[in-house]
């Protein structure tokens, strides 16, 4: 059987932005998680695709700081690619990074070690992710 083409879950970059981009905002305050990025002492560029659109979290700072669509030139030592569907995934827990990494459905740039480690530090995000669509209304 053919797979159906589902619709994508973000009409366009502001969406994301609006979504992931306030979510992962909100998280490197949460009390529980943001200090998890801060130990991880790095900074990453998400680049997403389907639509295109980057943020960046720097969290050599504490508390980290979220910049949407920040200048290119902006140095970060980890960049992740993925499709903004499978961002929207991930959040909500039903992406298998290790087998999305695999597949090259996400790539990454950087020190590989250093999103391993804080992989585990997500998991609790997950349901948060869940709760903020809930509080909204689904995606924004």
């Amino acid at each position: 059987p053919r797979e159906r083409k589902r619709m994508a879950t973000f009409a366009n970059a502001q969406q994301v932005y609006d979504t992931i981009g306030m979510f992962l905002d909100q998280l490197t305050k949460d009390p529980d998680i943001g200090p998890k990025f801060v130990a991880a002492d790095t900074s990453f560029l998400v680049r997403y695709t389907d639509p295109e659109c980057t943020m960046m979290m720097d969290a050599t700072v504490d508390p980290p700081v979220m910049t949407m669509n920040p200048d290119p030139a902006t140095p970060t030592e980890i960049t992740v690619e993925m499709a903004a569907d499978d961002g929207h995934k991930f959040w909500l827990g039903e992406l298998n990074m290790a087998l999305a990494l695999a597949k090259n459905r996400v790539k990454v740039s950087g020190p590989i070690s250093k999103i391993m480690k804080l992989l585990p530090a997500m998991r609790p995000a997950f349901p948060k992710y869940k709760a903020f669509l809930e509080e909204r209304g689904g995606v924004a």
